[in-house]
C-alpha cells in the first residue's frame, strides 16, 4: 500500500470518528425524537466509514 491510499484511508477513519462525536451527540440531547433517529441514523453511517477507514489503515 501505497502513502496515498494510507493518507486516503487515514481521512476516511478520521472523518468517521468526528462524525460519531456529532451522531452520538445530537442521539443524547435531541429534545424531539426526530433529531434523535437523525443522530442515530449518523452514529450508524459513521461507524461504517470508521470501520472502511480503519480495516485498510492500521495506527
Amino acid at each position: 500500500m501505497n502513502n496515498e491510499e494510507i493518507k486516503k484511508f487515514r481521512t476516511i477513519a478520521i472523518i468517521g470518528v468526528i462524525l460519531m462525536g456529532i451522531g452520538s451527540f445530537m442521539a443524547s440531547l435531541a429534545t424531539t425524537s426526530l433529531f434523535s433517529n437523525i443522530g442515530s441514523g449518523i452514529l450508524v453511517v459513521s461507524i461504517i466509514i470508521a470501520t472502511v477507514g480503519f480495516i485498510k489503515w492500521r495506527p
